[in-house]
């Protein structure tokens, strides 16, 4: 497969031979599969997943019409790719997905306008400890961006006509910044002196929270290997989060003095249950775990992901589309 892209100059033809010609076509379904690699990994709202896999589908199915221009000789690989054409053909013929991904990339144009402002970032990394009065003066720049924002969005508003779905998406984050508008850059709060003293910054948003719980469900894709972790939280116990405090060197300070005696601490929290356990008359029953099956993650085998995610895979797909 790799050998062959290289040799196409502009010809958009099957290989020949039932083996080699499904793996063109198993090679195309699979890059539309992996739609998932053009997101920054940021995740929603940041990314739009479900708008690259539109994007993907129609690429494929015009590069599946250069190729049935010349159809391969193989009946079998004839079949299989007039099938991929069949499953993506809804994609750009049917109103409905057209409309969806032209009202969604209208609408994540306008919301990525308002996270510019407002300088929400889907990241921290990178980005280098301020001090306050660096972080007071950035609440200023921020609420000044929206204003500017706020401004141009009401000059831009379409009183009238077909536009009516850009009316609504700018209603909104108007209403929103009239709503929210002066909790969006912070609070500066001077706390007096027996309290400290100095100036006190409240957080704007969630994300730190947000952060939180995307580390809590790395920590236990990485302990279990499970790429859904649906059903793991749903079982997790509430107290698992507070464990993530003992990386917290004032937090074991006040627990138990040192993490030298934390597992005297732990030893102590259940004494006084098992102590009853062990003296009553019927024996403990313990809770056991439920037989629901292990969810096992699907993906791509190893091999294909690094000839569907290379660069060549890529811009194969894209010229044998733009032909």
């Amino acid at each position: 497969m790799q050998a062959w892209q290289v040799q196409q100059d502009g010809e958009h033809i099957l290989l020949d031979g039932t083996l080699d010609g499904l793996g063109v076509v198993r090679s195309l379904a699979q890059w539309v599969l992996d739609y998932p690699t053009d997101s920054t990994g940021a995740d929603f709202p940041f990314d739009r997943p479900y708008l690259d896999l539109y994007d993907r589908c129609v690429r494929v199915r015009r590069a599946v019409d250069a190729f049935l221009r010349t159809p391969p000789e193989d009946k079998q690989v004839h079949r299989a790719l007039a099938r991929l054409a069949r499953i993506l053909e809804p994609v750009p013929s049917q109103v409905s997905f057209t409309a969806a991904a032209r009202t969604l990339r209208r609408r994540a144009e306008l919301f990525d306008e308002l996270r510019t402002a407002l300088r929400l970032y889907p990241s921290d990394n990178g980005v280098q400890e301020q001090t306050p009065g660096t972080r007071e003066q950035e609440m200023q720049d921020i609420q000044a961006a929206v204003e500017q924002l706020t401004l141009s969005l009401k000059e831009r508003r379409p009183r009238r006509g077909p536009a009516q779905d850009t009316r609504q998406a700018i209603d909104l984050i108007l209403a929103h910044l009239d709503r929210h508008g002066d909790s969006l850059w912070g609070h500066a709060i001077a706390l007096p002196a027996k309290a400290g003293g100095g100036v006190r910054l409240v957080s704007r948003t969630n994300n730190l929270l947000e952060g939180f719980n995307r580390a809590l469900k790395q920590g236990e894709r990485r302990r279990s290997g499970r790429k859904i972790l649906s059903n793991v939280f749903e079982h997790l116990q509430p107290e698992a989060a507070l464990a993530r405090n003992l990386l917290c060197s004032d937090y074991v300070e006040i627990l138990c003095g040192s993490l030298e005696r934390l597992p005297q601490a732990f030893a102590g929290l259940d004494a006084e249950r098992r102590r009853r356990l062990l003296t009553a008359d019927q024996p403990p029953v313990l809770d056991s775990c439920s037989d629901t099956p292990s969810i096992d993650a699907a993906s791509l085998p190893k091999a294909d992901r690094r000839l569907v995610r290379s660069e060549a895979m890529g811009n194969w797909v894209l010229a044998a589309a733009r032909s």
